[in-house]
């Protein structure tokens, strides 16, 4: 049975964890959503301990988060878009995945990205195209589709027709991927 792990980068409630909360709603079988809001996830320290002892040294919420990653067949991420980069929050979570860099237990797990984003498209695909793309083949992973919102308000892509046929499609993808 295929285990999904859903990770939401968005520091408030709004559109980002809208659409991940439809997918993991409509998901069967083994799942978890992590809203990374309410977690203690530190910087990274740039200590490179996890190079030698391909553990993190910072206690906090990731250490518990690592175990879920690893067990995960498919992750589905999600971010805001901010400044044609992932949100702060995110970043902190993608720096800190370094021991996996270092270990190579990511290799060959399926991701799907989702990133919203207020401006024009070609901005919010800059972080799925580059950011993302580059994250996932950091860590060998096959970033199997990656997924575009336009919206500002909090509730947008809720209301928008276009939006929500995006998600199930999404949807339709995860299905598949059994």
């Amino acid at each position: 049975m295929t285990k999904f792990l859903l990770i939401s980068g968005s520091p408030r409630k709004g559109n980002t964890e809208f659409i991940l909360n439809r997918i993991f709603d409509s998901l069967e079988g083994e799942k978890e959503l992590i809203l990374l809001r309410e977690k203690n996830i530190r910087h990274c320290l740039g200590c490179l301990s996890c190079g030698k002892t391909k553990k993190c040294v910072i206690a906090d919420d990731m250490q518990d988060i690592y175990g879920k990653i690893e067990n995960a067949d498919v992750i589905v991420i999600g971010t805001p878009n901010y400044y044609d980069n992932v949100s702060g929050l995110f970043k902190d979570f993608i720096d800190r995945t370094n021991p996996f860099y270092e270990t190579g237990k990511l290799k060959g797990k399926k991701m799907i990205a989702i990133v919203v984003g207020g401006g024009e498209i070609k901005h919010t695909d800059f972080v799925t195209t580059q950011i993302l793309k580059t994250f996932a083949e950091s860590h060998e992973m096959t970033l199997t589709s990656s997924h575009c919102f336009q919206a500002l308000t909090p509730t947008e892509v809720e209301t928008n027709p276009d939006s929500l046929t995006q998600i199930d499609e999404i949807i339709k993808t995860l299905v598949d991927l059994k």
